[in-house]
């Protein structure tokens, strides 16, 4: 079944100031110009009218942020950490030949290195590790694998960086079944989010295509996004969506192509509305149409 679109709530711009303080927090030690960016940003949320209220809001905070600090990337030091820690997690392991189904659950559980969605001091390999206990039934990655099976091209949006590592493992048992894989990335720094540069530093790059949204959100919207984002997006069989802003974002886009979304569920809004527990692992789908 198709799931409904989700509207964003004023309870939303909670989360929107604090990841104002932790943007500023992360960019800069000057506590004038984080003093600067946090006025300024929370200006700008003063101002809003309740019918403009989209994931591009969190855009902009975040654009403030850095152009209040002059610091492009405030969560570069995190990113590095948490695909450094993957890497090291790797490493000690043989991935060489994995299941399918082994691979759809560490990039699931991989969902929960995020420091955008929630508040957290946990180190990167703590996160991850906690995601390992959620629960996915093995009758959603049946459905998940049936899906993949059917396509010829797929879609692979990712969300973080160090989940990224996880989701190179994911990509080539996707495309040891046969799809062509394209992945695609954010087109610029917001939170904790994967771009090109994670991309090529974990070698997802040498897995498969390797794209930009074109687009500095943490979801999507096709009107901010590249035409060649646009253009794999409308011509893919199957899009594979990682992430929660993903999920939030893509439900409100009609006529694409069949979407999974792998997430694990970060507030109550979206809780609520998948009619789940805050913290549980989810695999969904939603029919092409």
């Amino acid at each position: 079944m198709r799931p409904r679109t989700i509207t964003p709530s004023f309870r939303c711009t909670f989360c929107l100031l604090r990841q104002l303080q932790e943007g500023c927090e992360r960019a800069t030690p000057d506590i004038s110009r984080r003093y600067r960016a946090l006025s300024e940003g929370i200006r700008y949320l003063g101002r809003l009218q309740s019918d403009r209220f989209d994931i591009r809001i969190g855009g902009d905070v975040s654009e403030i942020v850095k152009t209040m600090t002059g610091n492009r990337d405030p969560y570069r030091k995190i990113k590095l950490d948490s695909n450094r820690m993957a890497e090291e997690w790797f490493s000690r392991r043989k991935t060489a030949n994995v299941t399918f189904e082994y691979a759809v659950r560490l990039a699931a559980a991989a969902n929960n290195i995020d420091y955008g969605a929630l508040r957290t001091t946990q180190q990167p390999k703590a996160l991850f590790e906690r995601g390992l206990s959620g629960r996915i039934p093995t009758g959603d990655i049946s459905r998940l694998r049936h899906l993949t099976e059917k396509s010829k091209q797929v879609l692979y949006i990712c969300d973080n960086a160090g989940e990224i590592v996880f989701d190179k493992l994911l990509v080539s048992a996707i495309e040891k079944i046969g799809p062509e894989v394209t992945v695609a990335v954010r087109g610029g720094p917001v939170l904790n989010d994967a771009t090109l540069e994670d991309a090529r530093a974990t070698g997802i790059c040498q897995v498969a295509k390797t794209i930009s949204t074109g687009s500095n959100l943490s979801g999507i919207v096709l009107e901010e996004c590249s035409k060649e984002f646009v253009d794999t997006f409308r011509t893919s069989d199957l899009i594979i969506s990682k992430g929660q802003a993903n999920f939030e974002t893509l439900l409100n886009i009609s006529g694409k192509p069949a979407t999974v979304y792998i997430l694990k569920v970060k507030c109550d809004l979206i809780a609520r509305h998948l009619g789940s527990r805050v913290g549980s692992t989810r695999i969904i789908l939603d029919a092409a149409g």
